[in-house]
């Protein structure tokens, strides 16, 4: 006789939540297991895949305002110093999310089965791009930066670093990468010196 279900998909559900809400793609299948109360097996067996459980448990709202709080934590951008911390924080926030994506990406049948982080009204990779945007106007309008496209700024700086990433998950370690803090330092040393506030010049 079959053992009766003894916690609901929505438990379950309601656990991943919290957690993916709390921590974002950090949050691991073993935390989420413990936290509903289950084994981890159970997850992937009505799951199949972390991809799959986030893709049930989140909506693109709920993913969007994690990113916004989280994004904004990282500021101020005013400073190369500053830059050069938003990326590292960056580049180690997308090593647990670019994995995820490829997953969701690969597994997916058709267009209607997009990861939740990239549908609805806000998807979460413009969520980012605006929230950098929108510290980087703040930052414009005080004249502590150069006005630039503020948005076309974002997308540079965090594709980048996504590419960067990207990169580092497909190829492996030791092939053909890039030092971190090299990237890093170069990175935000070219978008800064864009957006460093010009001295008047001293009339002669």
């Amino acid at each position: 006789m079959a053992r009766p279900v003894t916690i609901s998909d929505e438990d379950i559900l309601k656990a991943a939540r919290a957690l993916f809400t709390q921590k974002g793609p950090r949050a691991t299948t073993a935390e989420i297991a413990a936290r509903a109360g289950v084994s981890e097996g159970i997850l992937f067996k009505r799951y199949g895949s972390k991809a799959a459980l986030h893709k049930a448990a989140m909506t693109s709202g709920m993913v969007g305002a994690w990113i916004e709080n989280e994004m904004r934590n990282q500021g101020p951008l005013r400073t190369q110093k500053d830059f050069a911390r938003f990326i590292h924080w960056q580049a180690d926030m997308l090593r647990d999310v670019v994995p995820v994506v490829v997953m969701a990406w690969a597994a997916r049948a058709n267009a209607d089965e997009l990861p939740s982080d990239l549908t609805g009204s806000k998807p979460a990779p413009l969520v980012a791009i605006h929230a950098v945007a929108a510290m980087l106007e703040r930052e414009m309008d005080a004249g502590r930066l150069a006005r630039r496209n503020a948005e076309a700024v974002a997308r540079i700086l965090v594709g980048s670093i996504w590419y960067f990433v990207f990169l580092e998950v497909a190829l492996g370690k030791g092939r053909g990468r890039l030092d971190e803090d090299t990237f890093v330092n170069e990175l935000a040393r070219a978008i800064f010196a864009d957006l460093a506030p010009r001295k008047p010049k001293r009339s002669s």
